[in-house]
């Protein structure tokens, strides 16, 4: 079965046409065909309730609230044992968006993208938690910025996107020469200490760097200061945490690593572009 632009086995809440690409809220409250399929389209989908068993050629994963994955179009993959209700959001990528911005995601020597083969890789919060933090707060900026639907939505969507996917790209270049060759030890102690309070002198002691000289790195490597970027992974974790209706804002302020409520909002308005307690009725 071949699903045409915008088109999901789920039901399509509300689907948003931005110059190429499709932006949609999916939901599954129903058993669905799960036989295999293809998209036309590449698209991303981030789960944010639910999930499934997926197959695709020689592999198959569990899918849980939280997971990013990526599909090519064209490739082959079923979904079965899906829980009731699921809900995704997806990316959709139209040719001609590409063709607008002379990219591709076949390699090449002129290629802004990372690779098909390759770019799977990067949606794995294992090999790369750093672009799987940042691939979900995107996804959740881009629905926002669709449903506000003003002048600047447009170019606000495409060049979240671009840049996400560009990072996905480029990254690991720049591996090599930052933080002396440590990048990875310093994403570990990120991501593993999410919820404490880390120091240049703590990324000092596995880089073996002076501290001025690991802030230089992080902005250049990271894009932003330790501060944001920490700001960043504790929003990320509290995504699925504020879609439990059991958990008050305070609570989820505090185990995330906020000092009190009022900053976590502050801080999750500015990566999601939603209020939590909205988030908690997407």
């Amino acid at each position: 079965m071949k699903l045409e632009n915008g088109e999901y086995l789920g039901k399509n809440n509300r689907t948003f046409h931005v110059d190429g690409l499709i932006i949609n809220k999916t939901s599954y409250h129903e058993k669905v065909f799960e036989g295999w399929h293809f998209h036309q389209n590449n698209h991303l989908s981030f789960i944010l309730e639910g999930g499934n068993r997926e197959y695709r050629k020689q592999t198959d994963q569990v899918l849980r609230p939280g997971n990013m994955v990526f599909y090519p179009g064209g490739e082959w993959h079923r979904n079965s044992h899906t829980q009731h209700p699921s809900l995704n959001i997806n990316l959709e990528i139209e040719d001609h968006f590409l063709q607008h911005y002379e990219a591709s995601f076949t390699a090449g020597p002129h290629n802004a993208f990372k690779a098909l083969d390759n770019l799977h890789q990067s949606f794995s919060p294992a090999h790369n938690p750093l672009f799987h933090t940042q691939a979900k707060l995107t996804a959740l900026r881009i629905y926002h910025d669709c449903q506000v639907a003003d002048q600047h939505s447009s170019l606000s969507v495409h060049q979240q996107l671009l840049s996400l996917l560009q990072t996905a790209g480029t990254r690991e270049k720049t591996d090599r020469q930052l933080f002396g060759g440590r990048v990875d030890k310093v994403i570990e102690l990120l991501h593993d200490r999410w919820n404490e309070h880390i120091s240049l002198q703590d990324l000092s002691t596995v880089t073996a760097l002076h501290p001025v000289t690991v802030s230089r790195h992080f902005t250049a490597y990271f894009d932003c200061s330790l501060g944001e970027y920490m700001r960043r992974i504790r929003v990320e974790r509290s995504l699925l945490l504020v879609r439990q209706p059991t958990l008050s804002l305070t609570e989820i302020a505090y185990q995330c690593g906020f000092f009190d409520q009022s900053h976590f909002i502050r801080a999750f308005k500015a990566q999601t572009g939603f209020l939590p307690k909205a988030f908690r009725k997407f």
